[in-house]
């Protein structure tokens, strides 16, 4: 079994300060601020979300936070890990663009817009499954099927930080074992704005060994 914490999310009216888990709002910073610009407009990226990279899930590692931005097309991902050196060109910027949720400003309003928000969370501990491949594979030349078991689905499902992901169309997971699930997000069950497509999910990697990241999004 997989050690993971469920997210519940609790949005909070004024601006978070401590070094916690939060989603939106502007990043609090372990030791300097190291906010990512995008190569390819030179604009700051949009900042998603701070996770606490804590011993219970993650093991024993030297990283103390992760940060997570994004570009404005959503066509590039930076994971910024403190304490550790980036290895992407940032500036030491204090307020910064956020994530957000639509809504309407006035009851007549015919369009939509964006307002900031900010949440932090009630994070519960449980196990999930191992991961079971949900298609026929190869190991050698040998093709392979496994059986997951029969509430897998409804066990892996959700929004949360670690655990074993929930793919919706093929079986993507990292081969090294030095990729652990940072987080999974399901763009229909939270109370902000990510692009995921259809039904989308969002799946983030983070490398233990050198705070790398990996992101994949799968849709209906």
């Amino acid at each position: 079994m997989i050690k993971k914490y469920t997210i519940d999310f609790i949005e909070e009216k004024k601006k978070v300060e401590k070094l916690v888990t939060k989603f939106g709002g502007q990043p609090v910073w372990v030791d300097g601020v190291q906010w990512p610009i995008d190569e390819e407009n030179g604009e700051p990226m949009r900042f998603i979300c701070q996770i606490e990279l804590c011993h219970k899930i993650f093991g024993d590692n030297k990283l103390k936070m992760a940060y997570l931005f994004v570009s404005e097309e959503w066509n590039s991902y930076v994971l910024i890990c403190q304490q550790s050196k980036s290895e992407v060109f940032t500036k030491e910027i204090i307020d910064g663009p956020s994530i957000y949720r639509m809504i309407k400003k006035k009851k007549n309003d015919v369009f939509l817009s964006e307002e900031q928000c900010e949440f932090t969370v009630n994070l519960n501990f449980e196990e999930d499954y191992d991961f079971v491949h949900q298609a026929p594979y190869f190991i050698d030349e040998e093709l392979v099927f496994e059986d997951s078991p029969e509430n897998y689905d409804e066990v892996l499902k959700g929004n949360k930080i670690g655990g074993t992901p929930l793919f919706l169309n093929c079986d993507e997971l990292p081969e090294e074992d030095t990729w652990k699930l940072l987080l999974q997000l399901d763009a229909t069950n939270i109370p902000f704005a990510l692009n995921f497509g259809d039904a989308g999910m969002g799946f983030f990697f983070i490398n233990m060994k050198d705070g790398s990241l990996k992101f994949i999004i799968e849709s209906c």
